[in-house]
């Protein structure tokens, strides 16, 4: 039995848990909202009485979800009856798979394409749309031009605005047509599609609301208003059972661009007729009081931060500098790395480099390696394959890279639970299999093979002989390795051609699903929920930061570097590099930021 120790929480962070209503939490950066929300979920489990019962918890990542669902194993509750992952998953889990047949466009299968399949159909059909319109230099249209995202009226809207636009939407409509054709569906898709099944059948709105006694949203400042409304169709049913817990930072909203945003308290009470509580968690246990003195600046909704933890006192270094040359960076970082780990003894685990693009860190990370040789480097751009969760082979990869320990047993336990269940939902005889069998196998296989693609493809092939399978012989399985190794091909000619020549090194492959090493690289977007010693964050300019795109630029901005300086517990490093020119046809150098220039901070 889960008993709450008020000793690993304060006495805010205790109210929110054993809140009796549904509640909207805001909590600020380093407030301990993770911890907060696994006790919470960990408390519900123990409640639940009906072995037909569930509690949904919706992350914003996969690691995430990860992450959550192993500190509630470690506090020793049964997870059976929990379902924890991304509103897409939730959405694939339980209502398109199970009630794809009642939309005629999904009722005669369909198979969720990734991020590599979706940027290679746009860019064929951009080509041809190019080639037939004689479109060429800046007319051309590519892939790079759509950013679209679905809305809750049953569109899909493009986000980009200028002269390019009807061009862009006529090409979007052959990709939607295609995808028809092919029986596919992509991430916005799945979203579309979910919601109108419940809209249509609202009766599956009744059904998963006696199932689910609580869904639990993480980050919810990020949430869309199409993902909004697909909860509130579950919440909002006559004789209501389920009830919402919902958590997240306004000010940490950086992906309005795409539609995410933190809905009012009260609008969400008229959406899903609940009665909604509202509290907050203003302790923040991580950074210094200096550096939340500094990123408080940046705040765009009015909430409370108070540095309450052991590093409060810290006596934190926090810089800018916007007279460094581009061509100059990797010697400036190289000097801050140093300075870091050899002077302010900082583990180089602690480091994180951010930048708002990938183009303006991977070119730089291959000339860090040259100049720290004695350091390692990771980040999610680095990696050799698509990390496509939904793929069966993907799944499987985890068991198969990750080293087999006592520290990574129970989360291998719970892969090989999911390769399993997705082998018999296509009708693949598994009663001779368990979890330990599948691992026990996994540990025992021996490739020896350098190349990862080819080591990954020796393994399932001696995997499922061993397991007395023809993999061969079913559609889906074949589908999804042509889409695994495709894509995971076209990823690491991708980081070669910008000089990570070790990309396709099984090294490198196993380094995805391990335990972090070294200093990390990250965009902005891909650092929330992380927290370092020291930040050093580049390009921090106009353009960049906020994006050209952005409609309230100043908003935009302050949120871009509220998340950026809250990453930080000690040591925050700014710089805006001199010499980035603008692309087209008179390029311009990007100056920096509006928001920080007009900071008047008195930097180290």
């Amino acid at each position: 039995m889960f008993i709450l120790n008020s000793k690993d929480l304060n006495q805010k962070q205790i109210n929110a848990i054993n809140e009796e209503n549904s509640l909207l939490l805001v909590a600020c950066p380093g407030s301990g909202k993770t911890r907060t929300l696994t006790y919470k979920i960990a408390t519900e489990l123990t409640k639940i009485k009906n072995h037909h019962q569930y509690i949904i918890a919706i992350t914003y990542t996969n690691n995430a979800a990860d992450e959550i669902k192993e500190r509630i194993e470690l506090l020793g509750v049964d997870t059976s009856q929990l379902w924890i992952g991304t509103i897409h998953s939730f959405c694939l889990e339980w209502i398109l798979r199970p009630y794809s047949l009642y939309l005629p466009r999904l009722k005669k299968g369909f198979r969720v394409i990734n991020s590599h399949d979706t940027e290679e159909i746009i860019t064929n059909l951009c080509n041809q749309f190019n080639s037939d319109n004689r479109l060429s230099g800046r007319n051309r249209i590519t892939y790079w031009n759509f950013e679209y995202y679905a809305t809750a009226e049953s569109k899909i809207r493009i986000v980009k605005k200028d002269s390019k636009t009807d061009n862009i939407k006529k090409i979007f409509k052959q990709y939607l047509t295609h995808l028809k054709e092919n029986h596919q569906i992509e991430f916005e898709q799945i979203l579309l599609y979910s919601l109108k099944i419940l809209k249509e059948k609202p009766v599956i709105n009744s059904i998963l609301n006696k199932i689910f006694s609580y869904i639990l949203v993480d980050e919810y400042q990020d949430t869309k208003n199409i993902q909004y409304h697909i909860l509130a169709s579950i919440l909002n049913v006559e004789n209501q059972n389920t009830k919402l817990f919902i958590v997240g930072d306004p000010n940490q909203s950086i992906f309005q661009s795409l539609g995410g945003f933190p809905m009012k308290k009260d609008e969400l009470e008229e959406l899903t007729n609940l009665r909604i509580e509202k509290m907050s968690l203003t302790d923040n246990y991580r950074s210094s009081n200096k550096i939340v003195e500094y990123f408080d600046y940046y705040k765009t909704f009015e909430t409370e931060i108070k540095a309450s933890g052991v590093h409060r006192g810290h006596s934190s270094v926090i810089t800018f500098d916007d007279t460094v040359q581009k061509n100059d960076l990797e010697e400036t970082i190289t000097e801050l790395i140093k300075e870091n780990i050899e002077e302010k003894s900082i583990s180089q685990n602690e480091i994180c480099i951010l930048a708002p693009w990938w183009i303006n860190i991977i070119s730089l990370t291959r000339k860090l390696m040259v100049q720290l040789p004695e350091y390692s480097f990771d980040g999610p751009g680095l990696a050799p394959f698509v990390r496509d969760i939904d793929n069966f082979w993907y799944k499987l990869s985890k068991i198969i890279l990750t080293q087999a320990s006592p520290r990574s047993y129970i989360r291998r336990m719970r892969w090989a639970k999911e390769v399993l269940k997705e082998l018999d939902n296509i009708g693949i005889d598994i009663s001779e299999i368990s979890n330990k069998k599948l691992l026990r196998i996994c540990n025992s296989i021996d490739i020896n093979e350098t190349d990862g693609l080819k080591y990954l493809e020796e393994f399932f092939y001696e995997l499922f002989k061993q397991l007395l399978v023809d993999f061969k012989k079913h559609k889906m399985l074949i589908e999804h390795y042509e889409a695994f190794f495709d894509s995971s091909k076209a990823r690491i000619e991708r980081l070669k051609r910008d000089g990570i020549d070790y990309a396709g090194d099984i090294s490198t492959f196993k380094k995805v699903f391990d335990q972090k090493e070294g200093i990390t690289i990250s965009t902005i977007h891909g650092a929330k929920g992380l927290e370092f010693d020291t930040v050093i964050a580049i390009s921090l300019l106009e353009g960049m930061i906020p994006h050209f795109n952005d409609s309230n630029k100043e908003d935009s901005a302050k949120k871009q570097l509220y998340v950026i300086a809250s990453r930080a517990r000690k040591n925050l490093h700014l710089i805006s590099e001199r010499g980035r020119m603008t692309a087209g046809y008179k390029p311009q150098e990007y100056q920096i930021t509006n928001v920080l220039d007009d900071y008047n901070y008195s930097y180290d």
